[in-house]
């Protein structure tokens, strides 16, 4: 550095070092502190200290990224994610994911219901529209500027016209995805979770962070009026209720047996017990409990104040409930176990061909 400057630099904080001397630093500034000085000056950048960090070690880490940095593309889908709300009447399903992984297991759901939803209803989400302006030729810097302002002023509670809404819980690892007809969520669960389980190579595992996908049929407020009121409309396509007993009879004629899986999650109103008896004394006497192998399971959600139901079919216990984690690592094991076998077959048939005949 220019003896000049070093020289300007002193004379510009010697009146600071003096008037601070005895009250503050103890004792005057060294030569070797001007030389710091001038080295942080030439470099642009502060030093880093021993341990590596850079800048204040105060700072401190924010919710919902880990105080990473983000784009204001991803801070606008973040507000947006927040601005949408869980409603009575809502369809969809839960999905369940690593702890602080959640922004990476909603890409991950998204992109898998846009998928489906072609292949299943013939229908794209609006997140095929985003991903299809992302692809778009690189443009002008100023231009794209423009373009991530004006989609922050957007008002992040807009209502959008697609089939899937991502809405993101104030709880770790839950999320929940609205859906809107056609799509139906029992459906658009069961063929991933088909698909899932038959994926034995990793190239063909769709997701990483997601576990557990529970559809939602119907939603309500999480009261004894609000499970009576689900529990009516949701049931009355799977089971004839209690109440309309005298109208048909008491034949076994479409009779099946039936297991209710309630789970509670930051609720304390309503207990798993009342919820089973009130549930069961709805449904027809015909239809009979079978808690290990039942014909159809109905499942009740409860997070909070709101309560949703749907009714699956037998084999939901074989599909590890719809945890496509599970799928995915019970489908490679199987292909491990297969792939052993062909193996130990392989080499017993060799033992065999290689033994001299009488």
């Amino acid at each position: 550095m220019p003896l000049s400057l070093t020289r300007a630099m002193t004379r510009t904080i010697a009146p600071f070092a003096k008037q601070h001397n005895a009250l503050t630093f103890g004792i005057p500034i060294k030569r070797s502190t001007h030389r710091t000085i001038a080295t942080m000056a030439t470099n642009g950048k502060r030093k880093h200290d021993a341990s590596g960090a850079q800048g204040s070690s105060l700072k401190k880490s924010k919710g919902g990224n880990q105080g990473k940095w983000m784009t204001p593309s991803h801070k606008a889908k973040l507000t947006a994610i927040k601005g949408r709300t869980l409603e009575v009447g809502d369809m969809g399903f839960w999905v369940t994911c690593q702890r602080h992984k959640e922004m990476r297991a909603a890409d991950e759901i998204l992109s898998i219901c846009e998928d489906y939803a072609q292949k299943l209803f013939g229908i794209s989400s609006d997140a095929a529209d985003e991903d299809q302006d992302q692809a778009e030729p690189e443009e002008d810097i100023e231009d794209a500027i423009e373009k991530e302002l004006a989609a922050m002023k957007k008002p992040a509670n807009k209502p959008k016209d697609g089939p899937f809404d991502l809405l993101r819980m104030n709880v770790d690892c839950v999320l929940f995805v609205r859906t809107r007809a056609p799509v139906d969520p029992l459906v658009l669960l069961r063929e991933i979770c088909k698909d899932a389980a038959v994926a034995k190579d990793r190239s063909l595992w769709r997701s990483r962070f997601i576990n557990k996908l529970t559809p939602v049929t119907l939603t309500g407020k999480a009261t004894e009026k609000g499970l009576e009121d689900v529990a009516q409309k949701v049931l009355a396509e799977h089971f004839q209720l209690a109440e309309s007993e005298t109208e048909t009879g008491d034949g076994e004629d479409g009779a099946c047996s039936y297991a209710i899986r309630p789970t509670i999650r930051a609720h304390t109103t309503l207990k798993r017990g009342d919820i089973i008896d009130k549930v069961a004394k709805m449904i027809s006497k015909r239809h009979k409990v079978d808690l290990r192998n039942p014909d159809k399971v109905i499942i009740i959600e409860i997070f909070q104040t709101f309560l949703g139901m749907s009714v699956v079919g037998e084999d939901w216990e074989a599909m590890k409930r719809y945890n496509i984690h599970e799928l995915y690592s019970a489908a490679s094991k199987s292909a491990a176990d297969s792939e052993e076998s062909e193996k130990q077959a392989e080499g017993e048939e060799e033992e065999t061909n290689a033994q001299p005949t009488a």
